[in-house]
């Protein structure tokens, strides 16, 4: 694909990007509300949130970028988009922070905010033959990279004034030199499109695959039938000469053609200081806080103190007033529905509950009643089946002992 062509189709892109971001503000807004008055402190119920929850929690529902972005993953539907948020609350808390606590091999470099491609994107370089240790290690390490990409883009935004643009994506170059397919691990591609991409939605503009040959076109083939048309639209296989007519040498590593230097030697912002405060447990006398989030904080951090009389009512408790839908419930407040979306398989569920309840008792007795009449059937007809042996062997008994008389008579 020529450098013209490719250039065009990433405008395009970006500036539809930019225009979504700023109409779908008031939906954002709306959606943090909600959080801040009704998904978090329900969670906080439910789940027994301790203060250092809370504050891992709300540095991520804070970064608007991300919230924005699962909105516009779900066609930005409210509804749809809250409930995955809630979804992804809990898998961070319960799966990717253990994972960021342990010490991960580096995957990812990225190159300093300071430069970038020609629409301000932040550039990042991965060589995938570095993908080829343990596939545990490996994810766990895919995870804490992909969070330190969330942070870096939240880190600029934070650094820009309410009234400057920020970048939303980056722009990746994948070098594929040393990886053939019989080292390449299907399972981890698998994996990364399946659990990891979901959940920070939108974070890539471009791919750029450089190296690539003949011998990863199998690889390709499988990755067509997975991704979806528009994430196929921002995949490119350039030469390193279409790269730096693209990028520009000031914008690559020596490596790569460029006029910076190699890109161990250039500063990584994805292992600053600001990354580590991040990065750490989130204990509440070091609370993380950027520059900006510091001075005015888009969404509140909410009391974790709970009435001791609060409860947490099941869907399908016989107190809950809300049949089908979890509820919350205290002396001091009345039966209020933790927030969910209403679905037609939730209804249909409910449904079947409430019948089995008024009639299950009676439709065992009806299933038990005709199993014992089959089985009564059966036996009857296995008894009449042996009197009916009985007397056939008697008939046939009884005739030979008459012929045999006859036969002694007759002679």
């Amino acid at each position: 694909m020529a450098v013209h062509v490719i250039r065009s189709l990433l405008q395009e892109n970006h500036e539809k990007l930019e225009i979504q971001y700023e109409t779908a503000q008031p939906d954002v807004s709306a959606i943090l509300e909600t959080l801040r008055q009704d998904v978090l402190p329900h969670l906080i119920i439910e789940l027994g949130f301790r203060n250092i929850d809370i504050v891992w929690a709300v540095e991520w529902l804070d970064d608007t970028a991300s919230i924005f972005r699962l909105l516009r993953r779900h066609k930005f539907t409210r509804s749809f988009a809250l409930e995955e948020i809630r979804t992804i609350l809990i898998w961070r808390l319960h799966i990717l922070r253990p994972v960021l606590s342990a010490s991960q091999p580096r995957l990812l470099h990225c190159l300093p905010p300071s430069i970038s491609d020609p629409l301000g994107r932040p550039m990042v370089f991965m060589r995938a033959s570095s993908l080829q240790d343990s596939v545990v290690c490996i994810k766990n390490a895919l995870l804490q990279e992909v969070e330190r990409l969330r942070l870096h883009l939240r880190y600029i935004r934070d650094l820009q004034d309410d009234s400057e643009k920020f970048p939303l994506q980056y722009v990746f170059v994948v070098d594929l030199q040393g990886v053939s397919i019989q080292n390449f691990n299907l399972e981890l591609l698998s994996w990364l499109l399946r659990d990891v991409l979901p959940r920070y939605p939108g974070m890539l503009a471009a791919v750029f695959l450089l190296n690539y040959s003949w011998m990863h076109s199998g690889v390709w083939s499988v990755a067509k039938r997975v991704l979806p048309a528009s994430a196929l639209s921002r995949v490119f296989f350039p030469s390193r000469d279409e790269l730096l007519e693209y990028c520009s040498a000031a914008t690559l590593p020596a490596e790569y053609g460029g006029s910076l230097p190699a890109l161990d030697q250039i500063e990584d912002p994805l292992r600053s200081e600001y990354q580590r405060t991040h990065m750490s447990s989130y204990h509440p006398d070091h609370p993380a806080t950027s520059p900006r989030s510091a001075e005015t904080p888009t969404l509140e951090v909410p009391s974790i103190k709970r009435p001791s009389s609060s409860v947490f009512l099941p869907p399908t408790s016989p107190s809950n007033p809300f049949f089908g839908y979890p509820v919350v419930t205290s002396s001091s407040k009345p039966h209020s529905v933790r927030h969910v979306r209403r679905r037609k398989r939730d209804l249909l569920r409910t449904l079947a509950v409430l019948w089995w309840r008024r009639w299950g008792s009676h439709t065992i007795t009806l299933i038990c009643v005709v199993l014992m009449i089959i089985a009564a059937r059966k036996k009857v007809k296995r008894v009449v089946g042996n009197l009916s042996t009985s007397g056939w062997l008697i008939r046939t008994r009884g005739s030979s002992v008459w012929e045999q008389w006859w036969v002694s008579w007759l002679t």
